[in-house]
Formats: structure tokens, C-alpha cells, sequence
């Protein structure tokens, strides 16, 4: 076995979660190792299947809906220093409920963008790479604790590397890595068509959302389910030359994500779903690559971000419902509370707090 010189934080896990703490790291002068997955046959990353929606509105009247609702302005910022990233001002078509998923018709003045998840998939490993990150593939078979302080993890390939502090930004698979995890970190299975351009009946490229996220209200129920739930919500957003179409979501009991479901299936059910609905019956039968992803969440909806109680040095920076809008806005402070000493450190500590973030765990 081989070990790798130590960097001040070691990051597991790198999606947009993993890979922005990263930077924001770096620009405080940080090392910085960051271990990325092997791609899994089939699957791709909870990153590469979102839609990057970024509303410019709190979605929620609390402090962190208030702070993630300024999130562009971080991506433009983090695309000045990094170059393209994929943020772009988007148009806005809303459709609901209310009117039977009849399509609103009014463009609604609302200020919204979003980060072309194919764009910064393709842009995060060189992004990282300049920046002077180090960045490992490969799949983390153990974490131990050090006596004194410190932790080791040892890969797939038999290396290890040793991390003063280490932070847990993997997702769907943090709780593989450290099973003591809080109870209200959930997984779920993603799932949305991949369309190879975007669909000629809706005019104009946009992004096409509900008014709610039915995903949103099954997230808040996970920890009441005695079986599995599945539902669709009706979006779609421009992805590259194409677009993204629908979004089906699976909950099962228990903390386990448990294997993927059969594509076919879900595929099917996600075409019938969006056939049902106003909006989406002209869409349903668009040719289409099914695209699936293990995705993380927390039931009660606040993100784990901070410290481990009692495990000294192991931090957590996951369990996000709106990744896009709360990674960028949060990974700053992190990156303070992480490497910081003093004031300066605990004023980030601080500002988690006033969030709601630090306490729960």
C-alpha cells in the first residue's frame, strides 16, 4: 500500500458539491484532494442529471432560501475567475395544477438562470485541475480515524491517503462510506429523458417547470414510508444541443438507497405520467435516452453541512434539495469553518448557524 502526501482537507466526492468546496478552498490557499467515483455502467451523477435551475426568489421563507436565492451572482463570480461553467440567463415558462398543467401563457418576469449541467460536467475536472486541486478517481473501500487526529482512507487500488480533515460531498453514497450518519440523510432514485434537441412545439429554448415539485413534498414524507413511492414531475430544460425532459423520482423505506430501478420500467412510467398531463402529452413520445442517478436529500429539507459530532475532523456537505442555488452560496463558509482559525473561522461558524445548518448533527 502506498500513501500520498497529506493536503490540508481531502473531499470525497466530486459533483458540483465536492468540486465548488474545493474551490473555494483553494481561494483560501488550501491543498486540496478531491476523490471522484468511478463511472458506474449505466448511471450517471446526481450533477449531470440536474437541472441547474437557479430562480432568483426565495423558495422558502427562511434564511437559507433568502441567502441561495442570490446563487447567481456566485456562479458569475466563479465563472470570471474559472471560465465557463455553464451559467446562463434562462427564460422562465411556468406551468401548474391551478390550471389543470394547462401551460401558463404569460412569459412570467420573474429573474431566473441555470448551469448547463452537461457544460460544467464537461468544465469541473479541468477547472479543478487549474486551480491547483488534486484530484484522485477512484472508489473509497475504508475511512479510519487517527490516533491523535486525522484520518486515512484507503482506495480501490489499494493507495491511501492520510487527511487532516476530511469532508463527505459523495451524495447518494456518503452513508456507505460512514453509516453513523443523521437519520434525516435519505437517498432516492433519479431519473429524466435526455432529448438530443430541443422540442420544436415549445417554440422557443426555455425552461419549462411546474409550479411545485411533487419530488419536494415525497422527500418531506421519506421517513413515514412503509413502501416504496415513485412519482413524475413535468420539466424540462435545455441541456447542450438538447434538452432534459421530465423528472422521475423513487423513495424507498429506510436509510438503504438499494439497486436501480430497471430502466425500462421507469422510462415507461415517466412517458405515461407526462402523457397524462396537458402539457406534457406532446412531448411523451419524444425519442429519448433514459438517464439515471442516486441522488441524496434530507428529510426535514436543510442540507448537512459542518462537523460530525463525535468524529473529530470528518465533515459532511450534503443532503442538498436545491443543490445549484444552496452549494455555491455555502461552500464559502465551509471552506472558512474548515481552514480558518480565530475569528474569521468563527464567523463562518456562526453565520451556518444563523442558517439552521450546524446544530442538527
Amino acid at each position: 500500500m502506498t500513501a500520498s502526501a497529506p493536503a490540508d482537507v481531502v473531499i470525497v466526492g466530486a459533483g458540483v458539491a465536492g468540486a465548488l468546496l474545493a474551490l473555494a478552498l483553494r481561494e483560501l490557499g488550501a491543498s486540496v484532494t478531491v476523490v471522484a467515483a468511478p463511472t458506474s455502467h449505466g448511471l450517471c451523477s446526481a450533477t449531470e442529471l440536474s437541472y441547474g435551475a437557479l430562480p432568483g426568489w426565495p423558495l422558502a421563507p427562511t434564511p437559507l432560501a433568502r441567502l441561495a436565492a442570490g446563487a447567481s451572482k456566485r456562479w458569475r463570480l466563479l465563472q470570471e475567475r474559472h471560465g465557463d461553467l455553464g451559467w446562463r440567463p434562462c427564460r422562465l415558462r411556468l406551468h401548474g395544477a391551478a390550471a389543470g398543467w394547462r401551460p401558463l401563457s404569460a412569459w412570467w418576469p420573474l429573474p431566473f438562470a441555470q448551469v448547463d449541467s452537461a457544460v460544467l460536467a464537461a468544465r469541473l475536472p479541468l477547472v479543478l485541475a487549474a486551480a491547483g486541486v488534486t484530484c484522485k478517481t477512484g472508489r473509497v473501500e475504508r475511512l479510519e480515524p487517527q490516533a491523535g487526529a486525522g484520518w486515512e482512507l484507503t482506495l480501490s487500488d489499494g493507495t491511501s491517503l492520510q487527511a487532516p480533515q476530511l469532508v463527505l460531498a459523495a451524495g447518494a453514497q456518503c452513508r456507505k462510506l460512514w453509516p453513523l450518519l443523521p437519520q434525516r440523510l435519505r437517498s432516492s432514485w433519479a431519473a429524466a429523458l435526455e432529448l438530443a434537441s430541443f422540442p420544436a412545439p415549445l417554440g422557443r429554448t426555455a425552461a419549462w417547470l411546474p409550479v411545485s415539485f411533487g419530488r419536494v413534498a415525497l422527500e418531506r414524507r421519506a421517513a413515514g414510508l412503509s413502501q416504496p413511492e415513485w412519482l413524475v414531475d413535468g420539466g424540462l430544460v435545455p441541456r447542450a444541443e438538447g434538452a432534459l425532459l421530465g423528472q422521475h423520482t423513487l423513495v424507498r423505506p429506510g436509510l438503504e438507497l438499494g439497486p436501480a430501478p430497471p430502466p425500462l420500467e421507469v422510462e415507461r412510467q415517466l412517458r405515461q405520467e407526462l402523457a397524462a398531463q396537458a402539457w406534457g402529452a406532446p412531448l411523451a413520445a419524444l425519442p429519448g435516452h433514459l438517464r439515471q442517478a442516486a441522488v441524496a436529500f434530507c428529510s426535514e429539507g436543510l442540507p448537512l453541512v459542518g462537523p460530525l459530532a463525535g468524529a473529530p475532523g470528518l465533515w459532511l456537505f450534503t443532503g442538498f434539495s436545491a443543490g445549484f442555488s444552496q452549494v455555491p452560496v455555502l461552500a464559502p463558509l465551509l471552506a472558512q469553518a474548515l481552514v480558518l482559525v480565530g475569528a474569521p473561522a468563527e464567523a463562518a461558524v456562526r453565520r451556518l448557524q444563523q442558517l439552521g445548518l450546524t446544530s442538527a448533527f
